[in-house]
């Protein structure tokens, strides 16, 4: 088994995951020119030097490092002198702390690394949506050494995982412990948000609402089958997909505390977790962002008030409550068979109905917090799409 896992730039980290199962380490500055997959919000800020002491510590103990390039949108300054010198200074600085290889999304700067430097070992990001056999024939032609499958959409297709494993040699992986909703129809949108919330070219502090988070939250506390449908993977289940060719399990979520990144390494290095499977996904409990929000943070990042409504904005923060839901793992046993002779992408969910039964084997909620968590969401998601958490005053009409 190899597993990749994030790192939150801890430097206690490296000595905690020092598993002979856990093969490669990425992570990323909170904010650089080229962007990433999570917003800069949700980090505190990193110096180089102390980043390439970290990469260090854990090339020292034989865990190569991948930086991630992984944002699906650059803004076209890619295409400007003045952009492709950034480009160079963040590639020649991964170069000179030695990082292993880098994850890219965009074509472009998969060519462009393997060309100008290709001492990199070359990661195609799951942001690069490889969800079919051409696709990751592809990436593959470009040089990527390991594929990120497409998880909102292959985490539960074990004939294409087989086919796309049969017609490429480089390394699959796929994401274990996230908890996206299956073919999700905000993934691209979300993504390509999110890059420009992590670049440093970016004004506004980097800052975005994220309306698919939430909507993502919405839907999952509206109908709690989705919490049954979203895209992990359980520890015990690894086995089915090292079957069909998968290579490496990646794991999240770099913006997740070091006792919650122990937890989930520990649980699927031992391809076994006893009680609640959401222990080991995001919840933000188990975020770093209380650790590293503080005045000066909060400031860059959330008060504009020439923007938006600050005041607002601050009324709805019960919106980051953990959600508190039981997702029993021992009675999703044998839950991952279904998927093996039924092609779950064809099927009307409505007229299938597994998913749902499972659901109400597995998930534990109490309704009150369940309609009282929904209810905070819907009312911002309903300020966001009206406009009316921009504006201090209604509008004119």
């Amino acid at each position: 088994m190899k597993l990749v896992i994030p790192t939150n730039w801890d430097d206690a980290l490296p000595d905690k995951v020092k598993r002979p199962e856990v093969s490669a380490v990425y992570g990323k500055l909170d904010r650089d020119f080229i962007g990433g997959g999570r917003p800069s919000s949700m980090f505190g800020a990193l110096s180089r030097r102390a980043a390439a002491r970290h990469v260090k510590k854990f090339a020292d103990a034989g865990k190569p490092f991948y930086y991630l390039l992984n944002a699906g949108c650059l803004g076209n300054r890619e295409w400007t002198r003045a952009g492709n010198r950034e480009i160079n200074r963040l590639l020649d600085w991964l170069t000179d702390i030695k990082v292993a290889g880098v994850t890219v999304a965009v074509p472009y700067l998969a060519e462009y690394i393997r060309r100008n430097y290709p001492h990199f070992k070359l990661a195609a990001s799951v942001l690069a949506n490889v969800n079919s056999v051409e696709k990751a024939r592809y990436w593959e032609g470009l040089g990527a050494s390991v594929i990120t499958l497409n998880h909102t959409e292959l985490n539960r297709d074990f004939r294409l995982l087989g086919k796309i494993r049969k017609a490429v040699k480089c390394g699959l992986q796929l994401l274990v412990n996230d908890n996206c909703l299956q073919g999700c129809p905000l993934f691209s949108y979300h993504h390509n948000v999110i890059a420009h919330a992590s670049q440093s070219a970016e004004s506004r502090g980097s800052y975005t609402f994220d309306y698919c988070r939430l909507s993502c939250r919405r839907m999952m506390l509206a109908d709690p089958a989705n919490f049954i449908k979203a895209t992990w993977i359980r520890p015990e289940d690894l086995k089915h997909y090292e079957e069909v060719g998968i290579d490496h399990f990646k794991l999240v979520d770099r913006t997740m505390t070091t006792e919650a990144l122990v937890r989930a390494v520990d649980a699927y290095a031992a391809r076994s977790y006893k009680g609640n499977l959401f222990d080991l996904f995001t919840n933000t409990s188990r975020l770093n962002w209380a650790k590293v929000s503080g005045f000066l943070h909060k400031l860059r990042y959330y008060v504009h008030p020439l923007k938006l409504n600050v005041f607002k904005l601050y009324g709805k923060r019960g919106v980051a409550k953990d959600i508190e839901v039981y997702l029993d793992n021992q009675a999703l046993e044998g839950f991952i068979e279904f998927f093996k002779t039924n092609d779950c992408r064809s099927m009307s969910c409505a007229e299938c109905g597994y998913c749902a039964e499972a659901a109400r084997k597995a998930v534990k909620i109490d309704p009150a917090h369940c309609a009282e968590l929904l209810g905070v969401h819907e009312k911002f998601l309903g300020e966001i799409i009206s406009g009316d958490i921009l504006r201090y005053a209604p509008p004119k009409r």
